[in-house]
């Protein structure tokens, strides 16, 4: 079985390949990027079971790009990392996004919720 493929879109460089060893050494297949445009490039290469999405992007927030994701790859696992409470406006969650952690995540958490994700992409 290949590994599990993930996509980082995360715009500050030091976190997302800080994120991106952390799930090469797990055993996932990772790709960094840091925009939504850089992910629809990234997507259109090859797929993925699951994106990690920072809220707060330039240009597009992570939650527009989730909306977007969900609406063209639907059994993608859509995992959301954010400094503030979860989701926006005053921690609304959006049904989009499957899991929700907040930064600095646990690389545990993060692995496991990941995991799980893309078990389910798979089993869907």
């Amino acid at each position: 079985m290949s590994p599990y493929s993930i996509v980082i879109v995360e715009d500050n460089l030091a976190v997302q390949e800080a994120l991106c060893d952390h799930l090469r050494e797990q055993g996932f297949e990772v790709r960094g990027v840091d925009s939504g445009a850089a992910l629809d490039a990234a997507l259109a290469q090859s797929s993925a079971h699951a994106l990690v999405l920072d809220l707060n992007l330039p240009g597009e927030d992570g939650h527009s790009i989730a909306q977007r994701m969900r609406a063209r790859f639907p059994r993608i696992g859509i995992l959301m990392l954010s400094a503030a409470l979860a989701g926006a406006g005053g921690g609304a969650r959006q049904p989009q996004v499957d899991v929700y952690l907040r930064k600095p995540a646990q690389a545990q958490a993060l692995t496991d919720a990941l995991r799980a994700l893309c078990e389910a992409a798979d089993a869907r």
